[in-house]
Formats: structure tokens, C-alpha cells, sequence
């Protein structure tokens, strides 16, 4: 009778738990079309700050896809996405993005460019490579 008591409490635990894990496996709202490049990169931070790299990871491409004739918020969507597979664990496709970003400093227009992404690509890479 004790371990029957002890099997259903043990179950009722389980399915509690799994009804609060995917509740709260949310996929990311819809982006507005009217949303701003700052608005995009704010709902991308919040996921990100959730530990949603996924979620995040759309966001950017959401920014990629609407500003990305930009280049400044190119780069940004771009190094946070690389940023996000090296959160992931993808090495090797963080350091080549991150190298796709540094090698974008070399077009004519680089002058115009924010020096923050090649910085922080450069740096990266150092990381992801040993070379630093």
C-alpha cells in the first residue's frame, strides 16, 4: 500500500513538472512588420536573456531579413548569431561567421562601419582558436 502511495505521488510529481517545463518552451512571438531595428534587437536580448538562444537566434534573423541592407545592423545580427552558436557549442561555425564578419572590413565602404563587430569577431576568434 506505502509504495503504491509512494508511485503515484512519484508520477503526479513527474507530469507537474513536465507541464511547467513545457510551458515555459514557448516558441518566440511574432515580430510586427512595423517593428523597429531596436525593437527586433530588444525582443532578441530578452530570449537571450531567458537562456532562449533559439528564440533568440530568429530574432536575428527576423533583424537580418528587415534591416539587413543595413550594415550595421548586419553585422549585429550576424555577430550575435555567431555569438549564439559558439553558445551552442558549434565551434567551428562560430569561428567561421565570426572570420565572415572580419573579412566584411575589407569591402570599400569599411570606413562607415561600426569597428565594434570586427573587435569583438577578432577577439573571438583568437579565443575559439587558440591564437591569442
Amino acid at each position: 500500500m506505502r509504495r503504491s502511495l509512494i508511485r503515484v505521488v512519484a508520477l503526479l510529481m513527474f507530469i507537474f513538472v513536465s507541464v511547467l517545463f513545457f510551458s515555459c518552451a514557448s516558441s518566440p512571438a511574432p515580430v510586427p512588420q512595423d517593428a523597429s531595428a531596436q525593437k527586433i534587437i530588444q525582443l532578441a536580448q530578452e530570449r537571450y536573456d531567458a537562456y532562449d538562444l533559439n528564440g533568440a537566434s530568429y530574432y536575428y534573423q527576423v533583424l537580418l531579413d528587415r534591416y539587413g541592407s543595413d550594415p550595421n545592423y548586419m553585422l549585429n545580427a550576424k555577430y550575435e548569431m555567431a555569438f549564439i552558436e559558439y553558445k551552442k557549442g558549434h565551434k567551428d561555425q562560430a569561428v567561421a561567421a565570426f572570420k565572415e564578419i572580419v573579412a566584411r572590413y575589407d569591402a570599400p565602404d569599411a570606413s562607415s562601419l561600426s569597428p565594434t563587430w570586427k573587435v569583438l569577431s577578432e577577439k573571438m576568434i583568437a579565443e575559439l582558436t587558440g591564437t591569442k
